[in-house]
């Protein structure tokens, strides 16, 4: 399963590129439990769907116990993606249950009275399907696509264990033991892993971000059945839930199925989130970090917006220019120029709350981090003081354009892309309002927004150094290592 699941763009530019190459979208608002299709509550203009040649029908009925169901009917191909989404990640815990959210991403494979332990795996996998899960800071989804034929198996397998999840001590421990070692991995052992858990422990200190998704082992060393059992009864109910539906299938039989699978379930009305606002950073943070690492490493943090905040658009803008590809300002600079790094990166991550423009860069050699971070620092300055040009700002457009048009062409990746909208805007119709919004992004707003948000006042610093503490001797540095 996957530990963390994040866009390389933000959800509201993602739509907005699909609506810049003509994605067509109407939304069918429904009274509870119909299953009779409505008018369209809303359309996208023509002159918005000519490029693509992807044209949907989004359909949005909801049940009486607050069960969302989103479905595009499509007989392209003979494959059903079926994703079920909780709003609830890593957000909506708190200090002593860190890591929960994700671990019930493990525990809801682990069985139900009528369906025992692996049995997603037995009777779905073993038959063609594809199944997994993520979970995020800010949602969780568990998704499958297979062939229309599986369909009732499926619909009743989601279902039941949405309503009869086996929570027991059995189930616990053995996952968690599970989670740890996949904490090992991924974190404790990995120096990269590593250097991301302080990058955003030191950016955050009031706000939920702070923690990693996967949590602290001592927080889930010290977790409960009784803690698993509130968190379930609190955010895996229809309520809080979404189901999205897209491939080769009836709208109104597939929602028929679902209301009888899922209409039976209780349900209720999620409160809002309470989420403490983080602080306004105005003093730079550092972290030296050691470890068995070959040369030294780089990653910064500066506050940015949140998907919301329509500054996200230039922001993805400035960290195309500056990280995307082997033409781009970065690596033309720091690897290909001056030589100093093996690799650079960067994304502007703006979720539901605000995010971090974050940078990173793998030193060659003897080099030190200082440099690249002055060079970061020099090529930000530069934007700041004369914008980026049109043809950077096209050039980024046509680039993000593809990407994203590459991911929608399948009923998976168009599903996700709804999914992601549904969690973040509440509004699967914010297809179209984006569009105009990323197509006037201009080099006035890349600089702008350069000059707002990437200030060293804002910025957090973590270095990672060959070596276990100061004055142990570390690896030899190579040429041209990593």
């Amino acid at each position: 399963m996957t530990l963390n699941h994040r866009f390389s763009v933000t959800a509201g530019l993602t739509l907005a590129l699909l609506m810049t190459s003509g994605l067509s979208c109407t939304t069918a608002h429904k009274k509870p439990d119909s299953a009779l299709p409505g008018p369209a509550a809303s359309a996208t203009k023509p002159s918005e769907l000519q490029n693509l040649g992807i044209n949907l029908d989004l359909q949005k009925r909801t049940l009486s116990n607050g069960l969302t169901v989103l479905m595009v009917e499509d007989h392209t191909v003979p494959v059903i993606s079926y994703q079920s989404w909780f709003k609830v990640g890593s957000v909506d815990e708190r200090p002593g249950i860190t890591g929960i959210a994700h671990l019930f991403e493990h525990l809801m494979f682990k069985g139900t009275p009528k369906y025992g332990a692996k049995e997603f795996f037995l009777q779905l996998e073993a038959r063609g399907a594809s199944v997994n899960a993520y979970t995020t800071r800010d949602y969780t989804v568990y998704h499958e696509t297979f062939t229309p034929n599986l369909t009732d198996r499926v619909i009743d397998m989601e279902s039941d264990r949405m309503a009869h999840l086996t929570l027991n001590e059995e189930a616990f421990k053995t996952e968690r033991q599970v989670v740890f070692e996949e904490r090992r991995l991924r974190t404790d052992n990995s120096p990269g892993g590593r250097v991301q858990e302080a990058l955003w422990a030191l950016a955050y200190h009031t706000h939920p971000y702070s923690w990693p998704v996967i949590g602290y082992p001592e927080d889930l060393g010290r977790m409960t059945v009784e803690d698993l059992k509130k968190f379930f009864a609190t955010y895996y109910q229809p309520g809080n839930a979404t189901i999205v539906i897209v491939g080769d299938f009836k709208t109104d039989l597939m929602f028929e199925k679902i209301k009888k699978a899922y209409g039976g379930i209780a349900g209720h009305k999620r409160s809002k989130r309470d989420i403490p606002e983080e602080k306004e950073q105005n003093e730079e943070r550092r972290l030296v970090l050691y470890d068995q690492v070959a040369t030294e490493r780089l990653s910064l943090a500066y506050h940015a917006s949140g998907a919301e905040n329509d500054d996200s658009y230039a922001l993805d803008v400035l960290a195309n220019v500056l990280f995307a590809g082997t033409n781009s300002r970065g690596h033309q600079k720091l690897v290909e120029e001056m030589q100093i790094a093996s690799d650079v990166s960067g994304v502007a991550y703006t979720p539901t709350y605000p995010g971090l423009f974050m940078m990173t860069a793998t030193m060659k050699g003897k080099h030190v981090a200082t440099e690249a971070e002055a060079r970061l620092e020099a090529l930000v300055r530069d934007i700041q003081l004369k914008g980026v040009t049109e043809e950077e700002i096209r050039f980024a457009v046509r680039q993000l354009t593809v990407q994203v048009v590459d991911s929608v062409r399948t009923a998976h990746g168009l599903g996700t892309l709804i999914g992601t909208v549904q969690m973040v805007f509440d509004d699967p119709q914010r297809f179209a309002e984006d569009l105009a919004k990323y197509l006037k992004v201009t080099s006035d707003d890349v600089k702008r927004v350069a000059n707002q948000y990437l200030l060293p006042n804002h910025r957090s610093v973590v270095t990672l150094k060959p070596g276990s503490l100061p004055g142990v001797p570390a690896p030899a540095a190579k040429e041209g290592a990593e």
